[in-house]
């Protein structure tokens, strides 16, 4: 950016330092980190009282730009402290651009339902009432950007009288404004359709525009008036005489035409329609009013043209456009020719001859061969329009020729044909498919995945309505059932595709289904196994049980496969096992189809497992004990787990059996506010188990170390909150960071004793005694965070006085660990846990319950999947706490 502030137009210095700082900065998080601050310090500055109306003007302008410019996004709620001073301004503003402004704002971030829009209705209706033309214009923009049911009602009767007012821009504005609000409330309209045919005879061109437009909703709903037709009609009439020279009259010309394919146009209007076509034919400028005018002829019967005299002329006018190697006036050629009826230019009847001479024809039959997609459908539909057999021939033609010509442009063109033959016949599409993959069935070729044509076919089912979808998959998954059809490699991807989208919607059942592909798994390479396997776990959903042939099937393709389709084989069998996991990852899926089965599944094995990845030596939690969820989240995969050169701490021996102390039960926490969610983890599974061999276990996992990550955990146990007798002891959570900074040797830090019924850190924990070597200071109670109360979203939305966002570059365990090194209690939910689910949330407290002045913090940290780190948000009351936070993130 090398333009001087003088010549660079910006509002003020910080503007252009902002963008200054923007455009040169090295990576887009860098620039993403400018703006962020500078949206900090934008709402430090509106915090302040007496902002006057310039200074607001400036502040939204900077936080407009951020939210358009940030490249990881700005959500409205993150600009919602701004829409007091955007709706003061809109309503209080000294100019009509800072007016608009405060309009500009509340359109951008204001959402549909938010409590300020009733706030604005009483601006908008004084806005609408002012005698200036731009203070209306402004109210009226904004209803048209933003139309809402609630200010019908305060504005109804001025829209009726500012239709007639005097300036043609508020005149325009109300005519759109009325066609915005109608969507709330149609009757409208009818209050409305008198003073819109009114201004079909407007003066101004643009307003006749936006009237015809509002003629066409009216048309909608059948509220046209019945004398609104001759008005359209002497408008067309006035336009046709200066179409050539003026670009106005052509666009409303064009408005005109669009209207009347949807009326039914007398006589007198298909006249004016071929003058305009004799007249646009010659003239590229007028080649959009050309297409118009033959799009209004496809709407009148062929009878009605006849009537007007020599139809050949209507052709003849556009055939010096045939021969032209312009793509542009080849596709303008054909969308004309389309709309004409063949029996007006085909020869199909023996009452009206061809128009077109043989060469023509043969140039209509090369444009099969074009390079460009659309002009090809475009010579399909006109060829079959004269003789369906016409097309049907051809099809048989080039499929002959596919083996020795299996390009992938040819099997497009070939499903082109298929769509065309087919219309909206879903089995006759379904059939031509089957030809088409059947002809490239030999070994070498079979065996190549064509992704392009697995695109086109499921997009092209899928689009064709509820009635040509059912149809045509029916026809293809029958293909599944006979065992004995070794199907195209592609057309098993696409049966396969259609199977997970169309099970239950079909005839076939979704069980027949999945013994069918069960049965075709060892015909096919790994790839195509891969998605069968996904495909069979999400039929596996809708069946009541998985039938032992098909669990064979598996275990057989197991045996002979690599590690991949090994893992894939072991995936569906576990997750068979446990139906409830897997009616919950289909219940997360956006939809039915495979890539979305295969996004949830995913998204739900890479959730924070139940426990934390541990290290060989590192030691498990006890069977039937809550797993700790307020702990480090698991590190996903590909990321290096714990390694062993962490300080480490020898457990005490298992100490004896010690009396019983049972807790009251209004101390209890309920486990789902301290365990999260089960996890699809097929490698590491912690079940519960009986009493005796849990309390072996137990004795056994007393004799592992312990490492510090895990003390955190426990500092963040809500069992461990509840008992004063911990409390009476040590703060945990002050005291893990004095012994990760120690340099002695490893020490023993507690001991841990229980008796013979208590599950080690469960649920049902009756004695814990904790001893610590590092007593440097005297015992203080552990106090919960009272006001937060564990609550995390309304703890965010309490912490609003300072807030930042950015990039880190460390993991969020490790993010997690450097906290756990600040002196804060600290309190972490895994991610799986609401709200805000996928995030790992941790809140922060300084200093005592009995301090005045206490701080408190709120984090939320989100998992990077492309690069290692993670992105942050910040809440405290605090601004040295959140400034010192902010500095350990950017370390």
């Amino acid at each position: 950016m090398d333009v001087p502030f003088i010549s660079s137009g910006a509002l003020s210095s910080a503007h252009y330092t902002l963008v200054r700082n923007v455009e040169l900065a090295q990576t887009p998080q860098q620039a993403d980190q400018y703006l962020l601050e500078e949206v900090h310090s934008l709402r430090a500055r509106m915090s302040r009282p007496r902002l006057s109306t310039k200074q607001c003007r400036e502040c939204l302008i900077l936080l407009m730009y951020c939210s358009m410019t940030a490249t990881s996004g700005l959500a409205a709620n993150d600009m919602e402290f701004a829409l007091p001073h955007a709706v003061t301004l809109a309503e209080a503003g000294t100019s009509i651009n800072e007016r608009r402004i405060g309009y500009l704002f509340c359109s951008a971030v204001m959402s549909l339902d938010h409590e300020f829009r009733l706030m604005l209705v009483n601006t908008l209706r004084k806005d609408l009432e002012a005698p200036e033309a731009p203070r209306i214009c402004l109210a009226l923009d904004y209803l048209i950007q933003c139309p809402s049911e609630d200010v019908i009602p305060a504005i109804q009767s001025r829209l009726h009288d500012l239709v007639s007012h005097n300036s043609p821009h508020v005149r325009r504005r109300a005519l759109f404004a009325i066609r915005a609000l109608a969507g709330h409330d149609p009757s409208l309209l009818g209050w409305m359709s008198q003073e819109i045919a009114k201004r079909l005879r407007d003066s101004d061109p643009m307003v006749t525009s936006a009237a015809v437009v509002s003629c066409g909703i009216l048309l909608q709903h059948n509220l046209l008036p019945s004398d609104t037709g001759i008005g359209i009609y002497k408008v067309l009439l006035r336009l046709s005489d200066t179409v050539i020279e003026s670009s106005t009259a052509r666009l409303v010309t064009q408005k005109i035409l669009r209207l009347y394919c949807s009326l039914q146009p007398s006589s007198e209007v298909l006249q004016i329609v071929l003058k305009l076509i004799k007249r646009a034919s010659s003239r590229p400028k007028l080649h959009l009013v050309l297409s118009d005018c033959f799009a209004v002829l496809h709407s009148v019967p062929p009878e009605t043209v006849l009537s007007l005299g020599n139809t050949a002329s209507v052709v003849t006018n556009i055939r010096h456009l045939l021969p032209s190697e312009d793509a542009n006036e080849q596709y303008l050629f054909l969308s004309c020719l389309e709309c004409v009826h063949p029996t007006l230019w085909a020869g199909t009847s023996p009452k009206i001859p061809a128009v077109l001479e043989a060469w023509e024809v043969e140039r209509i039959m090369q444009l099969l061969s074009s390079p460009d997609g659309a002009i090809r459908t475009k010579t399909l539909r006109i060829l079959s329009s004269i003789d369906p057999s016409i097309v049907n021939m051809y099809f048989s033609q080039q499929l002959e020729d596919v083996p020795s010509n299996h390009s992938q442009d040819k099997i497009t063109f070939l499903l082109e044909v298929a769509e065309v033959m087919a219309d909206k016949d879903g089995e006759q599409y379904s059939r031509s498919i089957r030809d088409i993959f059947n002809a490239l069935s030999d070994e070498r070729e079979g065996r190549r995945i064509s992704e392009s044509a697995v695109e086109k076919v499921l997009s092209y089912i899928r689009d064709g309505g509820d009635t040509f979808g059912p149809n045509a998959a029916t026809t293809l998954l029958a293909l599944v059932l006979d065992a004995s059809d070794k199907l195209n490699s592609t057309l098993m991807v696409i049966v396969t595709a259609l199977a997970c989208e169309y099970a239950g919607r079909v005839a076939i059942s979704p069980l027949q289904l999945l013994q069918g592909l069960s049965e075709k798994l060892k015909e096919y390479p790994a790839s195509i196994q891969e998605v069968s396997l996904l495909a069979m776990m999400r039929l596996a959903a809708d069946c009541e049980g998985v039938p032992t042939d098909v669990i064979t099937a598996v275990h057989s393709l197991t045996d002979a496969s690599g590690r991949h389709i090994q893992r894939r084989c072991q995936q569906f069998l576990d997750i068979i096992s446990k139906p409830n996991v897997l009616k919950d990852v289909t219940s997360r899926s956006r939809s039915r189809s495979l890539p979305d089965f295969l996004a949830s599944l995913e998204s739900y094995q890479s959730r924070p497992s139940i426990s934390p990845r541990l290290t060989p030596g590192s030691p498990r939690l006890a069977p039937g004990s809550p797993h700790p969820t307020p702990g480090s989240p698991r590190s996903s995969a590909g990321r290096t787990p714990l390694s062993g050169n962490k300080l480490r701490y020898a457990a005490y021996e298992p100490p004896p059996p010690a009396a019983r102390a049972r807790r009251p039960r209004s101390r209890t926490r309920t486990a789902s506010r301290s365990r999260s969610a089960t996890s699809l983890d097929y490698g590491d599974d912690i079940r519960p188990s009986s009493s005796l061999s849990g309390r072996s276990r137990h004795s056994e996992d007393l004799t592992r170390t312990v490492t510090a990550g895990e003390l955190a955990v426990v500092a963040g146990s809500p069992e461990l909150r509840s008992l004063s007798l911990v409390g009476s002891l040590f703060t945990l959570s002050n005291l893990i960071p004095e012994f990760l900074l120690k340099s002695s040797p490893p020490r023993p830090l507690i001991s841990l004793r229980k008796t013979d019924s208590v599950d080690l850190l469960g649920s049902k924990l009756d004695l814990i005694s904790l001893d610590s070597p590092f007593m440097s200071e005297p015992p203080t109670a552990l106090e919960e965070l009272d006001e937060l109360d564990h609550d995390f979203e309304s703890s965010w939305n309490s912490l609003d006085k300072f807030s930042a966002r950015g990039w880190c570059e460390m993991s969020m365990d490790a993010v997690v660990r450097r906290l756990q090194g600040l002196q804060f209690k600290i309190v972490v939910l895994s991610s799986d846990q609401l709200p805000f689910q996928g995030e790992l949330k941790v809140l922060l407290s300084s200093g005592s319950a009995k301090k005045v002045g206490r701080g408190y913090a709120a984090i939320r940290l989100r998992e990077s999947t492309d690069e290692d780190g993670c992105l942050w948000r910040l809440r405290s009351d605090d601004e040295e706490m959140l400034t010192g936070v902010r500095r350990l993130f950017g370390d």
